[in-house]
């Protein structure tokens, strides 16, 4: 193999062709473990002379470990602390009404089913059932009476729900981690449409982000299955039928699809959801529990 051709290829090379020379048996910054056992990799290492390279070697690899071993517990740490943030958020938003936290963990698990459905990631499905939970949080800056006025709302109240996509993305878009900064992505965008009528800002197709056009389904579905102070819920083969109706306009007719595709898990999802529910007092993060449901489609 001509090695001249890129400077990295003849630098591995020449570190191929010379001794290892080390000072010590560690990398420089970490410290060893006194009350540690002998390492096992220089059990399974060369009989050499001791501190010969061979064995160093070894012991440099054995620190690489720890340090990838100790950043992937600090991430997992760092990781619990932003679900635990949603958590808590869920719970502020839904002001005490069992059914709102119901609704969030609800919609959160149906839009991970969906994206699964449509072949996201796992991580990224994981990410979209917290994110969604919150995707109503801007209406925090509603009062409450507008919320729960059983008629027809006027103007001004209209112009403030109206304004809750945009009050939620500022409330999660305080935190710049990728969890906080996907669930200011759907709260902004769960109630645009597909055919660009919409809001707040109008966008068309695919310019919605892809988790704006899920959770606006999954929104939906569990909207209208749900009593409100001005409806009844509505059976699931009227629900299906008006998702059917709005495919292509306010929806994106592959996410439609998709939602069809998970539709039999709902009866469970929702059970699980009143369960996780009760259980949601504390603020601790639920388990990512959609991923049974999704390994029985």
């Amino acid at each position: 193999m001509n090695t001249s051709a890129h400077p990295a290829a003849a630098s591995s090379t020449l570190l191929l062709q010379e001794p290892i020379e080390l000072d010590d048996d560690s990398l420089p910054g970490i410290a060893a473990n006194p009350r540690a056992p002998a390492a096992s990799c220089d059990e399974s290492a060369p009989a050499r002379r001791p501190g010969d390279p061979y064995r160093q070697l070894y012991r440099v690899l054995h620190d690489l470990r720890t340090v990838v071993t100790q950043r992937d517990r600090e991430r997992e740490a760092m990781r619990r602390l932003q679900r635990e943030s949603i958590a808590r958020l869920a719970l502020a938003a839904a002001r005490g009404r069992r059914e709102a936290l119901e609704h969030g963990l609800r919609v959160g698990a149906t839009a991970a089913l969906i994206g699964h459905a449509l072949g996201s990631p796992l991580a990224w499905c994981d990410d979209l059932s917290d994110a969604a939970r919150v995707h109503d949080i801007g209406n925090l800056a509603v009062p409450e009476a507008i919320l729960a006025k059983p008629g027809s709302l006027d103007p001004q109240e209209w112009a403030a729900i109206r304004r809750h996509p945009l009050d939620g993305a500022r409330i999660l878009g305080v935190a710049s981690d990728p969890l906080h900064a996907l669930a200011a992505e759907v709260a902004l965008n769960h109630h645009e449409k597909w055919d660009g009528s919409g809001y707040p800002a109008g966008r068309e197709g695919s310019n919605i982000p892809l988790s704006g056009r899920i959770v606006a389904v999954a929104d939906f579905v569990d909207a209208l299955g749900s009593r409100a102070s001005y409806r009844d819920a509505l059976d699931e083969g009227a629900i299906f039928a008006l998702l059917d109706l709005a495919a292509g306009m306010q929806f994106d007719p592959a996410v439609v699809a998709a939602m069809h595709r998970i539709r039999p898990q709902l009866p469970q999802l929702r059970k699980r959801a009143a369960l996780h529910a009760a259980r949601a007092g504390a603020g601790s993060p639920p388990p990512h529990w959609w991923r049974t449901l999704a390994a029985l489609s």
